[in-house]
């Protein structure tokens, strides 16, 4: 009498990799993308708010304003006394902290701005216009683990034109 046969059938396996490839993919979802793609979300993210309130500002005859921090940014209006007000739109589209391993650093017509002691105006303006402050937008790692750590750069000319890109340090 011989032993029946050991080991597992080519469909057995089969189905052990579909699992794994299966988990495996849901982990790496869940991680998220690395430090470069954060950094180009997180870019995306203001160029997209910059060009929205553009649009409203150019629509509803006002002039906006974007006051920046060194942990996020956030949406004002010029109301006619000329007073620096958040506006009445949701706040997830008026104001955004940026994540805590992540830093903004600015720069207005050419010259560092120090987001430190920033006041409660913005520093960047939108007009009806459809003109803009010039300025670049630079965000960083907090804690750079190498000198060739990603930064991603957001740029705003006087005509409103955005640019974003990847930054070689």
């Amino acid at each position: 009498m011989t032993a029946p046969p050991r080991g597992f059938t080519l469909m057995e396996v089969m189905i052990v990799l579909l699992l794994v490839g299966i988990i495996t993919s849901f982990a790496v979802l869940s991680v998220g993308g690395g430090p470069r793609q954060r950094l180009a979300e997180e870019g995306q993210r203001l160029a997209a708010l910059v060009e929205l309130h553009q649009q409203e500002a150019i629509l509803s005859g006002e002039i906006r304003g974007i006051q920046f921090g060194r942990t996020g940014y956030a949406i004002l209006i010029q109301d006619d006394k000329g007073q620096w007000r958040a506006p009445t739109a949701a706040a997830t589209l008026t104001r955004h902290a940026l994540p805590e391993d992540i830093t903004l650093s600015l720069w207005i017509e050419g010259q560092s701005v120090d987001l430190k002691t920033a006041g409660s105006l913005p520093q960047v303006v939108l007009l009806s216009s459809g003109e803009t402050t010039e300025f670049v937008a630079v965000l960083g790692l907090v804690d750079p683990p190498a000198l060739d750590a990603p930064l991603y750069r957001v740029a705003g000319d006087t005509l409103g034109r955005l640019k974003t890109s990847e930054v070689e340090r």
